[in-house]
């Protein structure tokens, strides 16, 4: 376990002299960003590029940088912040830091830090307004304000600054908002037409179907199945799969996954009504994948000798190859010498840097495997260490060009698909007219503007928390079914509108004549006839009786009524009557309550906590 060094500031020297041993310190003694050599190179390449703010992302030039004063800090925070927490992205800080430097060069025409006021930061603030809205604006606020600290607690800014507040909250949606008034529910919900034609295409038998459909729509099965990021779909290990009985002996079927934004590991259990669904996915993605994955186990078992696959011609590897044995060699089936010698003219194992030598005898089986091997990741054999998941075991891992219909597959590659790849063949509506087809166009679905349908990766996560929230699945429970770590995060992805609500509320039987109705009997009139009862969602005391649906969450007033004795200092023979009579009812109704939950009511958990919870009550003051 690496151990965190921390920056110690000194409070008894001039703050100059403190921020030039910060940048010192961060230059000279943090190990992070192992891959960046040069310290004043403005691109760190793979963790950001230190531009000024509203340059853009165009090819970076020596004018974009930002000032050599505010720079070295901007680098030296950095990578502080990364020795700390390392992070995937620093766009949102790098998005504050832009805005503080032009700030400090507009008001104090210099970008050393230590020289920052809270007016500075107003700006700064200011300056973030021109270029963000929304909730982007306010993560720039919310790192600006986490920057404001740091520089306050490590004595990198002059004497009478305390510290700045972020003015810009998050925009929170509100739950259950009329559809005219939630903009956003068109496109981040699945157009339906959409999704019975993919689940069309799914349908369809193996051998009906090219491998490129059976990747599409497999993947998009998988989203469908349990709230998912395509990212985290697409880092599946092959033996994702679980199996396990729960307390009824009944069998339950989950995915291992490793959920992305902080949340890690977590096991995704799939409703009944998609284990079929998620069964048939995994099981022909595990088929795409076996020839990738067996390269990549004999790459980790045998890094030294060639991959011997059915073609592969039975020679000793020290052997000079003729043009049609290092064609076979490469996986390619072609007999005719003259098509051997194009593909092999066409064949290059480094990146397309250099192409093979299309002669008779140029190559040895262990010439083409130390090249083939210079092709593969850096990070081999690791698919994704983050995930702990290994090439050998990864459930999407493909082979290049093996889902291009007009090419040969590379069987001695490995290619590692990407969000943009499956994406172009879900959402690319504009593809048919570039002349490539997206899955839809391929089957014949289009719109009414005859344009292929289209659905996004993120659409099948909405869709599933909305069902979710519709069905009244706890908050928490849907947290932790979506990989969330924020539970307040929920209702962003909560698309069930006021107007389906009302609807839903209507549909249930309230028994108008008898919900809530005050009955005038003496505790002896608390007969209730439980032959006719259907359900145990019900309330019943002296003052009257509530008949519920399970549905519905349990109301207080039976909570309210058995309270009002915890204010007596003594019961009555009669209050203790009353309390019995109750408890008998509530244990009739618990009863017909643990009958529907093993039949898998919706909602009846929740009753059935409610009539422990007041069955103890009771009994705590029956004892008492």
């Amino acid at each position: 376990m690496n151990n965190i060094v921390l920056f110690k500031s000194k409070y008894s020297i001039n703050v100059e002299d403190n921020y030039n041993n910060f940048i010192k310190f961060c230059h000279y003694k943090l190990i992070g960003f192992t891959q960046i050599k040069d310290w004043d190179n403005c691109v760190w390449k793979g963790v950001t590029t230190f531009r000024k703010i509203g340059v853009g992302c165009k090819k970076f030039s020596s004018a974009d940088a930002m000032h050599d004063e505010f720079a070295n800090f901007a680098k030296a925070y950095i990578k502080y912040q990364h020795s700390l927490k390392p992070l995937k992205s620093y766009g949102s800080v790098m998005m504050a830091l832009r805005c503080l430097e032009q700030a400090l060069l507009q008001i104090c025409s210099n970008g050393f830090i230590y020289n920052v006021t809270t007016i500075i930061f107003d700006e700064a603030m200011q300056i973030g307004r021109k270029h963000f809205k929304g909730n982007v604006l306010a993560q720039c606020g919310t790192q600006l304000e986490r920057l404001s600290n740091f520089l306050y607690e490590h004595n990198l800014v002059k004497a009478g600054y305390i510290a700045w507040k972020n003015s810009v909250k998050q925009k929170v949606k509100n739950n259950y908002i009329p559809v005219i008034d939630d903009y956003q529910r068109k496109d981040k919900l699945p157009n339906e037409s959409a999704l019975l034609a993919i689940a069309d295409i799914f349908s369809k038998d193996d051998d009906v179907m090219s491998q490129r459909d059976m990747f599409t729509s497999s993947v998009f099965a998988l989203l469908l199945c349990c709230p998912s990021r395509i990212s985290e779909i697409l880092a599946l290990p092959a033996d994702c799969e679980i199996i396990q009985q729960d307390s009824k002996g009944i069998e339950r079927y989950a995915l291992r996954f490793y959920s992305v934004k902080g949340y890690g590991p977590n096991i995704k259990w799939i409703p009944q009504v998609m284990v079929p669904v998620a069964k048939k996915a995994v099981r022909r993605l595990r088929h795409l994948s076996r020839n990738a994955r067996s390269l990549a186990i004999w790459c980790e078992d045998h890094p030294d000798e060639f991959y011997r696959h059915e073609l592969c011609p039975l020679v000793d590897e020290k052997e000079k190859l003729t043009v049609e044995q290092v064609c076979h060699a490469l996986g390619y089936p072609l007999h005719d010498k003259k098509a051997c010698i194009l593909k092999v003219k066409r064949t290059s194992l480094d990146g397309n840097q250099t192409f093979l030598n299309a002669s008779d005898y140029a190559y040895t089986l262990t010439e083409l495997w130390k090249m083939i091997r210079s092709g593969f990741s850096q990070n081999f054999p690791w698919f994704d260490k983050e995930k702990s998941i290994k090439y050998s075991n990864a459930l999407c891992l493909l082979n290049d060009n093996q889902l291009v219909l007009s090419r040969m597959t590379n069987i001695y590659s490995l290619y590692k698909p990407t969000k943009g790849f499956f994406s172009v063949d879900m959402q690319w509506k504009e593809s048919h007219e570039y002349g490539y087809k997206n899955i839809f166009a391929r089957y014949g679905f289009f719109d009414e503007e005859g344009k292929p349908l289209l659905i996004r990766s993120h659409q099948p996560r909405h869709l599933l928390n909305t069902i979710a929230h519709y069905g009244e699945m706890s908050e928490l429970d849907i947290s932790k079914w979506s990989g969330r770590v924020n539970v307040n995060q929920n209702r962003v992805y909560n698309h069930v509108s006021e107007e389906e609500m009302v609807e839903k509320v209507g549909t249930i039987d309230f028994h108008v004549n008898s919900y809530c109705h005050k009955e005038p009997n003496s505790s002896a009139g608390l007969a209730v006839n439980l032959n006719d009862l259907q359900h145990g969602a019900i309330h019943l005391t002296e003052r009257g009786y509530c008949i519920h649906d399970y549905a519905i969450l349990p109301c207080e007033k039976i909570n309210q009524y058995i309270e009002s004795y915890n204010h007596l200092k003594e019961l009555k023979p009669t209050d203790k009557n009353r309390l019995l009579i109750i408890r008998d009812r509530i244990i009739e109704f618990k009863r017909l309550t643990q009958v529907a939950f093993e039949n898998g009511d919706y909602g009846a958990d929740k009753w059935l906590k409610h009539h422990d919870a007041n069955l103890s009550m009771i009994n705590s003051l029956l004892d008492n």
